[in-house]
């Protein structure tokens, strides 16, 4: 895994990404706790304070320079009204104020200190009561959990929040009517589990290019299967061989080497990781689902692979599998068991999919807990286990991110 600074290890917890109306990533939001079971910890006195938010300053300069998206953060009041130094540029976060904060001179004192430093705020889990109206002013994004405040039974305050120029970003948005909704309601960041959740259509059958794309996943199942019949299948696809040439000459990848032939490409690479490509590359070319979607999809599987390649198991390439195709459905919009079943899986691979069971579905369990912010479940893991997952996904968070960069 990467080498983060070991203040990850307890502080930060990374969440959904949070996207624009285009569904591209704007950001992402992060929670920082401490060891005592999840929750906020922060010792009293400036020098800790400003201890635990250099620490914190160092774990986001290092993801923010990979990835490239503002982050969102939860502050304590403590820390907010400290007078710790925040080493960190003003454009890499939005500080979130929690909409059950005490409101007090003081506290308004310190917004203003922040403001003119040149950090933004957003306020969390807005309800339009009347004594958190003095905040807005000094708010730039403004989050309502559309799930807990109906937006429709509210777009007259909606319509007056974006008169006064401020970005809604709606939270909990759970499917796309949802999304669609806030849309027209005049919403401009969203946040939730519709990105991942399919928009079924009963009796809807995979088309024919995406059927063809799964043919080909299928001959890259096959063991016994030649170097020369997959160059062949590689070569018939044009997308492919370009994508599979860019890949190789990728950071990704791990070794830059110049090919002369497809043939060589496919040497080169390997068939586990050719597999890897094939279908990857296949998913991305076969379906009209933002590239944001593939990047949840990607995160989630190198998060497996990184869990189990740190239990020392031989099961990593699968379990990378398992954590790809675990959102197929929502890729295609099929039900699942349709999909599934035109893909030749290993029967554990295909059980840990549908079931999160055996070796394979508890590592695909723990990256959909931690995405999921399953807290619950979490908690009951060992403050090892913690550590391992919490650094596997904001490791496969900058892997995601770099292979976006390679096969777009």
């Amino acid at each position: 895994m990467i080498e983060f600074p070991t203040v990850l290890d307890d502080l930060m917890m990374a969440q959904q990404p949070i996207l624009k109306r285009t569904k591209e990533i704007f950001g992402y939001e992060l929670l920082f706790r401490g060891k005592d079971a999840l929750n906020a910890n922060i010792s009293d006195g400036e020098i800790a304070t400003s201890q635990v938010l250099v620490n914190l300053c160092i774990g986001i300069t290092e993801l923010e320079s990979q990835l490239r998206k503002p982050f969102f953060i939860n502050m304590t009041t403590d820390l907010m009204l400290s007078d710790a130094f925040f080493p960190i540029d003003p454009n890499t976060v939005y500080i979130e104020i929690l909409e059950s904060q005490t409101i007090t001179p003081e506290f308004f004192d310190a917004l203003k200190r922040w403001r003119s430093a040149g950090y933004r705020f957003a306020l969390d889990d807005y309800q339009f009561t009347a004594e958190y109206q003095a905040l807005l002013p000094w708010v730039s994004i403004v989050k309502i959990d559309v799930l807990a405040t109906p937006p429709e039974q509210y777009s007259t305050e909606i319509a007056e929040l974006k008169s006064r120029g401020l970005i809604l970003l709606a939270e909990k948005v759970e499917d796309s009517a949802m999304f669609e909704l806030c849309k027209n309601l005049g919403f401009d960041l969203f946040q939730g589990y519709f990105l991942q959740r399919p928009e079924l259509i009963k009796g809807k059958k995979i088309d024919s290019a995406t059927h063809g794309a799964i043919e080909l996943v299928n001959a890259l199942q096959n063991r016994d299967i030649s170097i020369d019949d997959i160059a062949d299948l590689v070569t018939k696809n044009p997308k492919l061989s370009y994508q599979l040439l860019r890949i190789l000459n990728s950071p990704v990848c791990g070794v830059a080497k110049t090919v002369v032939s497809i043939k060589e490409a496919v040497i080169f690479l390997g068939l586990v990781q050719l597999k890897k490509w094939a279908l990857l590359i296949t998913m991305t070319s076969s379906t009209s689902q933002p590239s944001s979607l593939l990047k949840v999809l990607l995160t989630r599987g190198r998060c497996c692979q990184l869990l189990a390649e740190n239990s020392k198991s031989a099961s990593a390439d699968s379990a990378f599998m398992v954590g790809l195709m675990s959102g197929i459905d929502a890729v295609f919009n099929v039900e699942k068991s349709v999909v599934l079943k035109q893909i030749a899986l290993d029967k554990n691979v295909l059980e840990a999919i549908m079931n999160q069971t055996g070796e394979l579905g508890a590592y695909l369990s723990q990256a959909l807990s931690f995405e999921e912010q399953k807290w619950d479940s979490i908690q009951a893991m060992s403050p090892a286990e913690r550590t391992v997952l919490n650094r596997a996904f904001l490791d496969a968070m900058l892997w995601s991110e770099e292979v976006m960069l390679s096969i777009n």
